[in-house]
């Protein structure tokens, strides 16, 4: 039975446990050593993590089947960091005998249930380390370099050639960062890099501030701990990012105090120095080809106002055909909900031979997922079908605005969903809000005062999440910094324009 961890409850199984287990003598032997090497942190031992930051006893059956007591594993460093080398040590074994070094991995997921977005949710599974092997004595001393992966507790272990685990431990892995550089010319951006964020609710998620503005979350759910994320270079000068653990919407500032006190706060001083920034807009994916049932359609993705071409084979000849799509209306906050809708693109004529081919431009119309592109012939009967998907756009912002003046950014193809339907806003890297185009069939006209004085602006638009099941951590409304390599539901771009404010 499949064991998944869902911020709290486990169901436990072991089968995959014992999968893995009967392939471990084929994996990765390198990332553990027998040798003893000088501990850096004094010698401490613990057992399984649990969500709230304690331990689970010994015996427990997160690596698998144990003996009646297994002896505790005993380690250099209780809270390293990614790639970094842990010494352990153990005793009561069978003298000689070769034991598996298990460590306890996660598999992470968003979770989402049509247009609701449900929440994070980790599987938890068991990595071989490598091998080590007992003395005379029944002791071992090695060392094992931290996986890359999530932070939070693992269990490590020692496992026999059957399987069962003779010898058990803990380690908390910290999140540690690195960033490309620290002088950047002005909009550019500095690209940060974050490893070990962890699994449970209060370990998964951390925010980003500039000069003590928040500018919003970071995640890696489903980049196995691992967040990538850019921040604007804005204002000449020196400043200050830092990274905060958060949980519930806002930066911790006593995480020290907190029973999740190992949960580091970065702060990295860097400089901005003179440039000449110009928007910057993420580019959708390559066309490509969308091929149905009898439908074509090239390219299969696009923006509103696009055209694509619709082909149709193998249909019946000389009928005239309604081409619609399916789409999705109404919004998540009112009484009247929301509901399925048919689009009409046009008609057509097929040929004595049962084709077609006809030039659609993209209406307006929600993005997100794709929408099914359908046939239909005169009795209602649907005799084709393809796909086509609707990408953000940016569809006008102004260059230049007055001080104090309320402009408006333009975008088209926000999504139906609680995951897609929303972009959040940053003026010089500080979070003022987000827009919602569900209502308006993905059309999101943003109103903006423009403030800070004269001269050159940024505004960030970002994707984020409007709402949903997940109470902790709330990651709703506020930019999601990783969106682009960890975001539930389908990709959206991020738009970084300049405004030039004049007085």
């Amino acid at each position: 039975m499949k064991r998944t961890r869902r911020f709290g409850s486990w169901a436990i199984g072991s089968a995959i446990i014992a999968t893995i287990l009967a392939a471990g003598a084929g994996m990765a032997s390198a990332d553990t050593t027998g040798s003893s090497t000088a501990g850096t942190n004094g010698i401490s031992s613990s057992g399984a993590g649990s969500e709230a930051g304690g331990q689970s006893p010994m015996g427990s059956d997160v690596l698998g089947q144990t003996v009646a007591t297994p002896s505790v594993i005993d380690v250099s460093n209780t809270y390293p960091t990614i790639g970094e080398r842990v010494t352990y040590s153990a005793s009561g074994l069978v003298p000689k005998q070769t034991y598996r070094v298990l460590w306890e991995a996660f598999q992470g997921t968003w979770d989402v249930d049509g247009n609701t977005f449900v929440g994070e949710s980790y599987t938890p599974f068991v990595k071989v380390l490598g091998t080590v092997t007992a003395d005379a004595n029944g002791e071992v001393h090695g060392v094992l370099r931290v996986p890359t992966g999530y932070g939070d507790i693992h269990q490590i272990g020692l496992a026999d050639a059957s399987g069962i685990v003779a010898a058990q431990g803990s380690v908390t892995v910290k999140p540690s960062f690195t960033i490309s550089r620290t002088r950047e010319s002005e909009g550019g951006f500095f690209t940060i890099r974050v490893q070990g964020i962890g699994y449970g609710a209060y370990s998964s998620a951390y925010e980003v501030l500039y000069d003590n503005h928040l500018m919003g979350n970071i995640a890696a759910v489903t980049t196995n701990g691992t967040a990538v994320f850019q921040v604007r270079a804005e204002g000449i000068g020196s400043h200050l990012i830092e990274i905060a653990p958060c949980s519930i919407g806002s930066p911790y500032l006593n995480e020290q105090q907190s029973p999740y006190s190992w949960k580091p706060t970065f702060s990295i001083p860097v400089t901005v120095t003179k440039g000449h920034p110009v928007d910057v807009k993420d580019s959708i994916p390559a066309p490509s080809i969308s091929t149905g049932n009898h439908l074509i359609a090239s390219p299969g993705h696009g923006i509103v106002g696009s055209t694509f071409t619709l082909t149709g084979q193998g249909l019946p000849a000389n009928e005239s055909l309604t081409l619609e799509w399916s789409n999705t209306v109404g919004n998540h906050v009112t009484a009247a909900g929301y509901h399925s809708a048919q689009t009409v693109l046009g008609h057509v004529t097929t040929s004595s031979t049962g084709t077609f081919t006809v030039k659609i431009p993209v209406p307006v119309n929600v993005g997100g997922p794709p929408h099914t592109v359908e046939a239909v012939d005169p009795a209602g009967t649907i005799v084709g079908t393809t796909t086509y998907q609707i990408y953000p756009s940016l569809v006008s912002a102004p260059k230049v605005v007055k001080a104090g003046q309320v402009f408006t950014i333009h975008l088209q193809g926000g999504g139906p969903d609680t995951y897609d339907n929303c972009y959040s806003v940053l003026y010089d890297n500080s979070s003022i809000g987000y827009a919602c185009g569900f209502n308006t069939n993905g059309d999101m006209q943003i109103q903006i005062r423009a403030t800070g004085g004269p001269g050159i602006h940024y505004i960030d638009l970002y994707p984020t999440i409007q709402q949903g099941n997940q109470k902790v951590p709330n990651l709703y409304v506020l930019p999601l910094l990783t969106y682009k390599l960890d975001h539930p539901g389908e990709a959206q771009p991020a738009f970084h324009l300049v405004i030039d404010v004049q007085s």
